[in-house]
């Protein structure tokens, strides 16, 4: 099965085919390792219902793909994706504000993983507008995050225009809290970033 990757501790072993396109009914981000295989998330467009309480689409089955402990399987769960995630209203669009900004990210592992209390993660803002706002501290929440895509973000922040913001810099932080893989195993939050290149989104006015 040369096209679906195997291999752990590499951002590239989830299904080559599959595009990372948003639109697309089949996006990569939505494929994540069970130990019944590769499977899509459930209430997906490609799975022609929007119920996501059904049964993840098995893509191809690979048994024990996920692991049942540290060394087994895809061993620790990898990040394999992040991005901003805009809205469409001044405030959540990542258009210049004051004080009422939203942020929001979002980081894709390779399988589900579990988060318990309020892991954060630092966006870098460069200043390149001069205003001073500084870098920004995103905590974990669960509204909107599926199984192996969770979300982060931080409101009532003021944005500059041209302000270059990033993600990818600093590695997530568990904030007391957790991050666990398939196999309940902890997952390392100084590495979860690792491996990855930065994503960056420049603050319009």
């Amino acid at each position: 099965m040369p096209l679906w990757g195997t291999a752990h501790a590499s951002a590239t072993n989830k299904p080559k085919w599959l595009p990372t396109d948003e639109d697309s009914d089949y996006t990569k981000q939505d494929s994540y390792a069970t130990n019944d295989g590769w499977v899509m998330k459930a209430g997906t467009k490609g799975q022609g219902n929007d119920n996501a309480s059904a049964d993840p689409e098995v893509l191809v089955a690979i048994g024990g793909l996920a692991g049942t402990s540290a060394t087994t399987g895809l061993r620790t769960a990898t990040v394999t994706h992040m991005r901003f995630v805009k809205g469409t209203t001044a405030t959540t669009d990542l258009t210049a504000v004051d004080s009422t900004g939203r942020i929001r990210v979002e980081i894709t592992w390779d399988e589900a993983v579990t988060v318990t209390g309020t892991p954060q993660v630092v966006v870098a803002n460069s200043n390149a507008s001069g205003g001073g706002f500084g870098n920004y501290t995103l905590s974990y929440i669960s509204s909107g995050s599926t199984a192996n895509r969770k979300l982060f973000e931080v409101t009532s922040q003021s944005l500059g225009n041209t302000d270059v913001l990033t993600l990818g810099g600093a590695n997530i932080t568990l904030n007391s809290g957790t991050i666990k893989d398939t196999a309940s195993d902890s997952i390392d939050a100084s590495l979860v970033l690792s491996g990855l290149s930065a994503v960056a989104v420049t603050v319009a006015s």
